[in-house]
């Protein structure tokens, strides 16, 4: 998912009740932008980071950067979406230059992912990025 529109009801309204009207919702809101797609209820996401992420893997000439950390995430975790693009806690130039000044081999990413139990099963077992 790229982008969301995020809609107030009324205090008594529930999911519920906004779902069996998902077809008229999902047409009264492509006549602000066609792109939508579908009406999904609210959902909490999980920030979460990772240490030492190699600069070599991830963000080096050749590499297909954070976007590749996004799919092998995605394919190999069971049970994680990521509905945001992963980035670079710091700034990519500042972390550029540094890993150019070989002052850093790793840096920190930041993600945010679905659902709360996934994001508490990773932080207990940990995330290892790179491992061969």
């Amino acid at each position: 998912m790229k982008g969301a529109i995020t809609s107030i009801t009324s205090q008594n309204a529930t999911v519920e009740m906004a779902m069996r009207y998902c077809n008229i919702i999902i047409t009264a809101a492509r006549t602000v932008d066609k792109a939508v797609m579908d009406v999904e209820e609210n959902e909490t996401w999980e920030r979460l980071k990772i240490h030492a992420v190699p600069l070599m893997w991830y963000m080096g000439i050749g590499t297909e950067g954070l976007q590749k950390m996004q799919e092998e995430f995605e394919v190999e975790k069971e049970g994680i979406v990521i509905p945001t693009q992963v980035r670079w806690l710091e700034n990519p130039r500042t972390i550029r230059e540094q890993r150019q000044n070989r002052e850093i081999p790793a840096s920190l990413v930041v993600y945010v992912i679905k659902a709360i139990k996934v994001a508490q099963r990773l932080v207990k077992k940990g995330i290892k990025v790179a491992v061969v």
